[in-house]
């Protein structure tokens, strides 16, 4: 019984913690407009976890209104031009409700220096967002994971 519910506890535990690692190499930096920090990475390397390369950082800022603010810098945290990317990007915020992933969709546009859209009031918390831009035809992936 007791090997049952150690199995149990660590299948648990696991789950809970699948999405933690994050997209790109851990990053400490801070946010220049007060927001959360995360690495940039191709998107066909998402599967790669922290070993994928980081191409660029992103920064997301959320306001009470549900606006969501992407600023995009390079690895040095200097702001990056925008002119080189598409100027429609995507994200994608994803929590668990009653023991079922939900997922929902929202675009984003470049306005000024970010990428900028309204997120849908979160289902769950903790959520997920995970954005989606382009650059120079390349598809670039960051993550901004367990917001509440």
């Amino acid at each position: 019984m007791k090997k049952l519910i150690f199995a149990l506890a660590f299948a648990l535990s696991s789950a809970a913690f699948a999405h933690d690692e994050g997209h790109g190499p851990k990053l400490s930096d801070t946010g220049k407009f007060g927001g959360i920090v995360s690495g940039v990475v191709l998107k066909a390397d998402a599967k790669k976890g922290s070993k994928a390369d980081l191409t660029h950082k992103a920064e997301l800022v959320r306001s009470a209104d549900g606006t969501v603010r992407v600023y995009l810098y390079d690895t040095k945290m200097i702001p990056l031009d925008l002119k080189k990317f598409e100027a429609k990007g995507s994200a994608v915020m994803a929590a668990k409700v009653k023991g079922k992933h939900k997922e929902s969709v929202f675009a984003l546009n470049v306005k000024e220096n970010a990428f900028i859209g309204t997120m849908p009031k979160p289902e769950g918390k903790p959520y997920n967002i995970d954005v989606t831009v382009k650059e120079n035809g390349r598809e670039l992936l960051t993550a901004f994971d367990n917001l509440d």
